[in-house]
């Protein structure tokens, strides 16, 4: 029986991997650009106007949304059920991920702490897992359902299950057993930012603007970045999958948000750090802001970045606002931060300071346009109408939101997975390449960035936000930056003259010896051999051969080694979270 884990990782790598110019095109697909197009078409006497006109005219006028979506559905237990039984026929099917979907939104659906259909969902749950060999989640739930009210008459079918995730994990059965290698740094890191490695600085490079670039030389291998997301958001169609504050895709634990039924947290601690940081300010008005930013979680970023500092700044307006009038555009570099004790109000300030790298005048007024939208949103939720009260304040809230919009679509890196958004302090300063000299793997949240061409001193270290040269042609990547990324590419392999003497110069090379390559991928099919020893063959086989860079042959071992990082690193993650649901059952 195919295990969770085996599941998420192969729908998680294929849509990474596979498709990763067609994932960028759905960001920015129906229905975000028809209310644009629509407004556009009906604004035309409005061109290059100020976001506050724009602003006006939505709330007079309307976005088409605001009125179209209803008011956020109160709590209910007869829905809590239904949704339940649709999981139910779900989980006989043998569909397992959307049995536990369903199961996560009948729980969300459940009326009060107190409810037995809020127990019943957790137990339901506890089933899936342990119908899948995931016997320490299911004892999560196991607990869940104990402490909501899960209806006496059924407990002894629940304590049945109990007993048999104990027997299964004390006979060895646990998915934990098997070793999991860790992608952890292992090169000197700095002693004021541990999570990343020490001889990394940024410089301002002209025609790129802030860059990463190397101070000392990194090998083949060497993982010189981990870092967890300063901020996060995620489309609303991962709103039962996925963590609504760290957008981890926990099955496993969620809970619901107790006031409203559109959004989910890995835990407590999520919960209360989610709700103080940004949900208070979106409870209650969620179905509005997903039905103007369903198919994209960008478009969230900016008023979250908003709403994250002002928290920052403990709810004083006036300190903000003081400190953003002072503090424009004008250069922030994260890697002045003392990271060894952070502090994340320092940080949200670098990030306000960041300037833009390029003019972005062809994204303008989609920009403008949907600060206006919602911000319309944002301005009627009780608590945010509360604080915003003078036009002042108004058109601070309004600028910012399309301020910090403006900026996250140069801050992000490329695409993410299943399009979730990720604010990263030190990864963001990585520029793109179609040749990159590092990868970058992330989960839900945390980054690693690992080298796969040696780096010497004074190098830019550069990642690739979705096109590379080695698996898309000229032709596909100039379509994805005219497209979807939005910006001219500066590296070699797009420079025509530099691509042409790079091929001539690769024709000349040895060829890595095609039997090498075949024993090689046989090792990769044994599943026999541990991923650690899968991993150290294949870079001591990529050093090995790194003299036929860049002939095809050796940039397809890139390829493999690339694809093979990111299934390490999702393997990792899913080891720690049954590491997590282990300590919570102990």
């Amino acid at each position: 029986m195919e295990m969770i884990a085996d599941m998420v990782l192969a729908c998680y790598v294929a849509a990474h991997i596979e498709a990763v110019v067609e994932a960028v095109t759905v960001a920015h697909s129906e229905p975000i650009d028809q209310y644009a197009w629509e407004f556009f078409r009906r604004t035309k006497h409005m061109r290059f106007a100020d976001v506050a006109d724009y602003r006006s005219y939505v709330i007079k006028h309307g976005p088409f949304v605001n009125d179209s979506v209803a008011p956020d559905p109160a709590k209910n237990d007869r829905k809590a059920a239904e949704v339940r039984q649709v999981g139910n026929r779900l989980y006989l099917e043998k569909q397992y991920i959307a049995a536990l979907v369903k199961y996560n939104e009948s729980i969300c659906w459940a009326d009060g702490p107190d409810s037995e259909q809020l127990g019943i969902g957790y137990a339901n749950r506890s089933a899936v897992f342990y119908d899948l060999g995931e016997y320490e989640y299911s004892l999560v739930n196991i607990d869940l359902a104990k402490k909501h009210n899960y209806p006496q008459r059924l407990m002894p079918k629940l304590l049945s299950r109990e007993a048999n995730c104990k027997d299964k994990i004390a006979g060895g059965h646990s998915r934990r057993a098997k070793p999991c290698h860790k992608l952890d740094i292992n090169v000197e890191t700095d002693a004021k930012r541990p999570f990343c490695a020490a001889g990394i600085a940024q410089k301002v490079i002209p025609g790129y603007g802030r860059s990463m670039v190397a101070e000392r030389s990194f090998n083949i291998g060497d993982v010189i970045l981990s870092e967890k997301a300063m901020l996060s958001a995620i489309p609303p169609e991962l709103k039962f999958k996925n963590c609504n504050y760290c957008s981890a895709e926990n099955f496993n634990s969620l809970i619901p948000c107790p006031k409203c039924v559109s959004v989910m947290y890995c835990d407590q601690e999520c919960l209360e750090k989610g709700f103080q940081y940004i949900h208070r300010f979106e409870c209650g008005i969620c179905e509005k802001l997903n039905h103007v930013t369903q198919g994209t979680s960008r478009l969230n970023m900016g008023p979250r970045a908003f709403f994250y500092g002002f928290n920052l700044f403990g709810d004083n307006l006036n300190a903000m606002m003081s400190f953003c009038k002072r503090n424009g555009r004008t250069g922030g570099d994260p890697f002045t931060i003392d990271y060894s004790n952070r502090d994340p109000l320092e940080e949200f300030k670098i990030f306000h300071k960041i300037q833009f790298p390029a003019d972005d005048s062809e994204y303008e007024e989609l920009n403008q346009f949907y600060a206006a939208v919602l911000y319309s949103i944002y301005i009627k939720h009780p608590l945010v109408r509360s604080m915003f009260r003078t036009k002042t304040q108004k058109d601070f809230f309004l600028r910012s939101i399309l301020d910090y919009t403006r900026i996250m679509g140069f801050l992000l890196l490329g695409v993410n997975e299943l399009n979730t958004s990720h604010l990263y302090s030190l990864a963001s300063v990585c520029n793109h390449s179609c040749d990159p000299n590092t990868a970058f793997v992330e989960h839900f949240g945390v980054l690693k960035l690992i080298v796969i061409r040696p780096i010497s001193i004074d190098d830019q270290i550069v990642v690739s936000y979705g096109p590379l040269v080695w698996k898309h042609s000229a032709a596909e990547r100039q379509s994805s930056f005219d497209d979807t990324l939005k910006f001219d590419c500066l590296c070699d392999a797009c420079d025509v003259g530099k691509m042409q003497r790079m091929k001539a110069a690769a024709s000349k090379l040895p060829a890595v010896p095609l039997h090498h390559i075949f024993s090689l991928m046989k090792i990769f099919e044994d599943s026999a051999v541990s991923d650690t020893k899968k991993m150290t063959m294949l870079q001591q086989f990529i050093k090995r051969y790194a003299y036929a860079y860049p002939r095809k042959d050796y940039s397809l071992l890139l390829d493999t080694y690339r694809d093979f990082l990111l299934r390490t690193f999702v393997k990792e993650v899913l080891d720690r979270l049954r590491a997590t649901a282990a300590e919570q059952v102990a």
